[in-house]
């Protein structure tokens, strides 16, 4: 049976500054081969993803492109996989009516930024990735047994981690039917009622309020910097720090009532137009602000 589990990494500085040559590589690989298949598109022609791996011997090969040699060629690849995925994925999109989302160039400025290899391996207590080397991890649920698929390395506020995808040799669980169901009716100022007439909410310890308004005027601090400077460059780092503790407190909160609500065999919910909602015409500006927030801090599309 596959699994995924996710381990927090902690790199000395010189695995560090691998790292982030494997994501700036990965990267430029990306929207180098990005821009060569939308241009073969615009001239009729379209590049299939073989077409695009044998384009990463030349460009290892060709003046400047020389470090690429020094990445991790799995990884380049799994690069390459990406766009074909990407572009697969828009065109299911455009035929089932939905959102477009073209797919777009990488930037180095993003918060987040990743890259997937298919060689790494486990050594005792550490992860050892290639090129890079044996990388100290924290294995929080236990010894992971079976064959390594992938693994995603990323990292996100100054924190590095790695989704590690791998068959465990196990045969596949089979639930069984207890016959049990439950209705589900999200809102604004309660997260949830169940049709038991039970409310769903926070706990305190995922009570996001006062994590907002940290998040707010670390925002607020970011605008005041000069662009460019080293405080902008710490304020930053702040900042994403706020959104990922957000990000976390969130998911963990959904996760936990997801599992609990599982345990039905049949779950019924509203079926949700949140779009809709949160692009109502009718309301105020500034009724529909405050709306809108309160919409996107439930989650609804997460938790459904």
């Amino acid at each position: 049976m596959l699994k995924v589990v996710k381990v927090r990494l902690y790199p000395n500085k010189k695995q560090q500054q691998l790292i982030h040559k494997t994501f700036g590589s990965c990267r430029y690989v990306y929207n180098m081969l990005l821009d060569a298949k939308i241009k073969a598109y615009e001239c009729g022609d379209s590049l299939s993803a073989y077409e695009l791996k044998k384009r990463l011997v030349p460009m290892k090969n060709a003046k400047g492109g020389e470090f690429l040699k020094e990445i991790d060629s799995t990884a380049l690849q799994n690069s390459v996989l990406k766009i074909d995925a990407a572009y697969k994925n828009f065109f299911r999109r455009v035929k089932q009516g939905g959102a477009v989302g073209f797919p777009r160039f990488k930037s180095k400025h993003n918060s987040y930024q990743s890259y997937q290899t298919s060689t790494a391996s486990i050594k005792e207590n550490k992860l050892y990735l290639p090129k890079i080397g044996e990388i100290k991890a924290k294995f929080h649920r236990g010894k992971i047994i079976g064959k390594i698929k992938t693994v995603t390395v990323s990292y996100e506020a100054n924190q590095y981690h790695a989704s590690i995808n791998y068959e465990d040799g196990l045969k596949e669980c089979v639930g069984s039917n207890n016959g049990n169901s439950i209705g589900i009716d999200v809102g604004v100022k309660v997260f949830a009622y169940t049709s038991e007439n039970k409310p769903i909410d926070p706990t305190k310890e995922h009570n996001l309020t006062k994590d907002i308004k940290k998040m707010t005027k670390a925002q607020k601090s970011l605008s005041r910097k000069k662009k460019g400077s080293a405080n902008r460059l710490k304020a930053k780092m702040k900042l994403a720090k706020k959104h990922l503790k957000i990000k976390n407190k969130r998911n963990d909160f959904l996760h936990k009532i997801s599992n609990k609500l599982s345990e039905n065999q049949t779950v019924k919910v509203e079926d949700l137009k949140i779009k809709g909602s949160i692009e109502n015409p009718n309301m105020k500006v500034s009724a529909k602000r405050g709306l809108n927030r309160s919409i996107l801090q439930q989650s609804w599309g997460k938790i459904l």
